[in-house]
């Protein structure tokens, strides 16, 4: 995350500029007053050469002058350099971006720290519940999760007297541990294209079409054309095609793993909130996959596991929720939480 350390912070501060970009589209609305969002706009990146262009554009585009703007990004700040694999402005200087936008206030936050923040302020009727005995506790450590274009990770703290802190991860470059046999041998399959298979090999939109890829090399089926992930997820939930069908399950049961393993690293019995562009999107066959099932797979400590509850985020904009709350504790308090 950044912060620019001379806050200018008007008794009105409204409106403010909220964006989420992502590793494909770039998500952007004005926040007239707290939680409050309007002409909400969504533009692919890949179209414009810088994320400073991308921002002026739509600053022109609402006609109306903004000082204060909060931007979740795919990625981390390191050493001023936007470092966002999955995304076109891969390498950009984040100095740069906010001298062009000439805001008084520019914060940047990673999109799975701007998720993990969001969690308070969801609605309930925008949440669906995997599973779970327990009722959500937000005064014990919460975990967000999802795979997109890449997988997203973070963990969410409440302090007695602060408010919200999230720590974002970049747990999508850990290591894929196979559970069974079927698995061995699809790590044995990406393990032979790239030097390390990381979770997130699996777990993405790339990784729908790995396991698909694997699957037809196991069976000698020849690909003349590879399906997009989503034409694997449709017909992975229609049945119209075996092989999509068992990418999705696969999919479905690798993610309860990954899930589980990093509940029991922080001790997740807040909850666990899965979010991303690709589970929503398949939310009936998912809530009947076998992600329930292995989540709990933890041998001794499976009682703790069942209790734990999961939810699906169907909010369509909840990182939004989380950068405002970010900009304002910085206009406010003087730091990003």
């Amino acid at each position: 995350m950044n912060r620019q350390n001379n806050r200018i912070t008007p008794a009105n501060s409204y409106p403010r500029l909220i964006a989420d970009i992502g590793g494909t589209n770039a998500r952007f609305s004005l926040e007239t007053r707290p939680f409050h969002y309007e002409q909400t706009k969504t533009v692919e990146c890949k179209n414009y050469l810088t994320l400073a262009q991308c921002v002026l554009e739509y600053i022109a585009h609402v006609n109306m002058q903004i000082h204060h703007i909060a931007l979740s990004l795919p990625g981390q700040i390191i050493d001023d350099t936007l470092f966002m694999i999955n995304n076109p402005w891969h390498g950009q200087s984040i100095q740069k971006t906010r001298q062009k936008t000439g805001m008084n206030n520019f914060i940047v936050l990673n999109d799975w720290h701007a998720l993990a923040l969001s969690i308070p302020y969801i609605p309930r009727n925008h949440l669906t519940q995997v599973g779970g005995t327990d009722e959500p506790d937000m005064n014990k450590p919460i975990i967000v999760i999802g795979p997109g274009t890449g997988l997203g990770m973070a963990t969410l703290i409440k302090h007695p007297i602060e408010g919200f802190f999230a720590i974002a991860s970049e747990g999508a470059r850990s290591s894929f541990s196979p559970v069974n046999q079927e698995e061995i041998e699809l790590w044995q399959f990406i393990h032979n294209r790239f030097n390390h298979v990381s979770v997130e090999r699996f777990l993405s939109g790339p990784g729908l079409q790995l396991i698909y890829e694997a699957l037809c090399s196991q069976q000698c089926i020849p690909i003349t054309r590879l399906p997009t992930p989503a034409a694997i997820t449709e017909m992975g939930i229609t049945g119209t095609n075996l092989l999509c069908k068992r990418t999705l399950d696969i999919f479905c049961r690798i993610l309860g793993t990954v899930a589980s393993n990093l509940a029991v690293i922080v001790n997740a019995f807040g909850g666990v909130y899965i979010g991303g562009g690709i589970v929503p999107k398949i939310l009936n066959y998912f809530t009947t996959s076998g992600f329930r099932c292995r989540f709990e797979d933890k041998g001794r400590f499976r009682p703790l596991l069942e209790k734990i509850p999961v939810y699906v985020i169907i909010e369509e904009f909840p990182a939004f929720l989380g950068a405002s709350y970010a900009l304002e504790t910085y206009l406010t308090k003087g730091y990003i939480p």
